[in-house]
């Protein structure tokens, strides 16, 4: 296959300030939602790796969760609505930090570890593709996201337009169940994380989504 075709997994998602009530059902308001399986709430300790902010400079997210590294490949939106390539393989991540530095040697691909927390998450299936995700961080913060995921085949330009049809699809589903979201401006947890730390120390945060 030709290397611009290669399969990659693409992730779009919108956040949201928080959930309207403490839990998300399938009846919980008009209209409501044609199907809902709640996954088991789950712990993720994330592990975020830069030098210099370099890399979240350059769009390109380093993490490990749970001890599996995985790259998050801006690819358009902002931090609200975003859209990634979402990467897991050793050697496509070591690539992109050597892309972006030049090198990518030693220990932890050369980088620095430059936060660490652990989530817990709720987490539904609704309408049996959208992923409503609940996230609250061990240091305060609360967070909500409406994904989907999926694997494509084709070029960049195919890969372009068919996250921009995924972008709509969800604003429409947000739209549809408004009763289901609280309005209001969401911060990511990277932003969270980093302003805490500011206050704390009264130093620059890196550049974040």
């Amino acid at each position: 296959m030709p290397p611009n075709l290669k399969p990659s997994m693409l992730e779009v998602e919108r956040k949201f300030l928080r959930l309207a009530a403490d839990t998300l059902t399938q009846h919980g308001g008009k209209p409501p939602f044609a199907s809902l399986n709640a996954l088991p709430t789950k712990k993720i300790r994330d592990t975020y790796f830069d030098r210099d902010d370099a890399l979240s400079a350059a769009g390109v997210w380093v993490r490990r969760r749970n001890g599996t590294w995985q790259a998050k490949i801006w690819r358009g939106g902002d931090r609200t609505n975003s859209r990634f390539e979402e990467v897991e393989d050793v050697g496509v991540i070591a690539g992109h930090v050597a892309r972006i530095l030049g090198h990518a040697d030693g220990r932890n691909f050369g980088l620095l570890a430059m936060a660490d927390f652990v989530t817990t998450r709720d987490q539904w299936l609704v309408d049996g593709e959208f992923w409503v995700v609940r996230d609250r961080m061990d240091f305060g913060h609360e967070v909500g996201e409406v994904e989907l995921q999926e694997e494509v085949e084709g070029s960049e330009e195919e890969k372009g337009r068919k996250m921009e049809e995924m972008d709509r699809r969800i604003g429409a589903f947000m739209e549809r169940h408004a009763w289901a979201f609280v309005v209001g401006k969401p911060k990511g947890k990277l932003v969270a994380y980093f302003e805490k730390k500011q206050r704390e120390s009264g130093s620059a945060f890196p550049s974040t989504q």
